[in-house]
Formats: C-alpha cells, sequence, structure tokens
C-alpha cells in the first residue's frame, strides 16, 4: 500500500459517491466506516457533481486521504483513513472537516 495506491482509490471512492453508486462505494468501507457513512452522507451537498482528493497523507500504517465533495455551490472535506484490510485499501474511518 502507498499513495498513489491509496490516491487511485481514494479518487474511485468519490467519483461512485458522486455518481449515486454507493454499492460500489460501500465495497471501500469496512464494518466502523458503514456506522459513520449514514452522518458523513447526512453533510454533503444535496446533489453532488464532483469530487477531488485535495491531500493524500501517510499516517503510521494507514494513510489519510482529504476528498473534496460539491455540488450546487456546496462543498465539504471529509478524511477518510485507509488501511490495508482483506488484502486491499479499506477506509477505517470517516469524518467531515
Amino acid at each position: 500500500m502507498d499513495e498513489d495506491t491509496i490516491r487511485e482509490h481514494a479518487a474511485n471512492h468519490g467519483k461512485a459517491t458522486v455518481a449515486g453508486d454507493f454499492k460500489t462505494a460501500g465495497r471501500d468501507l469496512t464494518p466502523e466506516a458503514i456506522e459513520q457513512a449514514p452522518g458523513v452522507m447526512k453533510k454533503m451537498p444535496t446533489s453532488l457533481s464532483e469530487s477531488s482528493i485535495a491531500s493524500v497523507e501517510k499516517d503510521g500504517g494507514a494513510y489519510v486521504a482529504i476528498i473534496e465533495y460539491s455540488g450546487g455551490g456546496e462543498s465539504i472535506k471529509v478524511a477518510s483513513r485507509w488501511e490495508e484490510r482483506e488484502g486491499r485499501p479499506r477506509i477505517v474511518d470517516l469524518k467531515v472537516l
């Protein structure tokens, strides 16, 4: 697991979220993150149109990707903490910044 891999996974996660493909986006979430997702989703702009990766930083054995979501003149940043689980990067923690 390296920064480029996390950046790619985070970008794909953001695109799936914007597209409303929650089945695909949900595959990135661990059970802990699934519990946090409804609170994060409530704070999202109502009509998502774009996502972009603001940053990816190593944090111990994990990486934190900041994904900016925008739409309808609004935007928020979500910090997603990625760790290797089940042989691939998965989100273990989500929070709105």
